[in-house]
């Protein structure tokens, strides 16, 4: 059960996840499916049976937009870092593109070969 300082956290979060709400039902994008341990269901169904939400979608929509709001800043940097890596990897694979391994990789396949160790062709790496 939660003591007095958790309810009065938990409903200033339902008050401000129900004004999201409000504003965001319209706006709705896509469905997500989860996996919810009986804990979870268990608040998301109280969340209902309060009419603090309509239904089981409208609480756990509530609760994830809470979740984001409260930890947007690390959400911005992971954002960041994700932009950084998909210039790595889009750069790795260039580099794996130009060392033509793919090709090799498709030739052997082709022939049922497996190719083991290099062959002596690939590129200087001029970085």
């Amino acid at each position: 059960m939660l003591n007095k300082n958790q309810k009065i956290q938990f409903n200033q979060m339902v008050e401000r996840s129900m004004e999201q709400a409000a504003k965001n039902l319209s706006g709705t994008k896509g469905v997500v499916s989860v996996r919810l341990s009986q804990d979870e269901i268990d608040v998301i169904d109280q969340m209902v049976f309060l009419e603090l939400a309509k239904n089981r979608s409208d609480a756990t929509a509530m609760l994830i937009r809470e979740g984001i709001r409260t930890h947007q800043t690390l959400f911005h940097e992971m954002q960041e870092y994700t932009a950084e890596l998909e210039q790595v990897k889009a750069k790795m694979q260039r580099r794996i593109q130009e060392s033509g391994l793919v090709a090799r990789l498709k030739q052997a396949d082709e022939r049922g070969e497996i190719p083991i160790g290099g062959d002596g062709n690939e590129p200087e790496n001029n970085e």
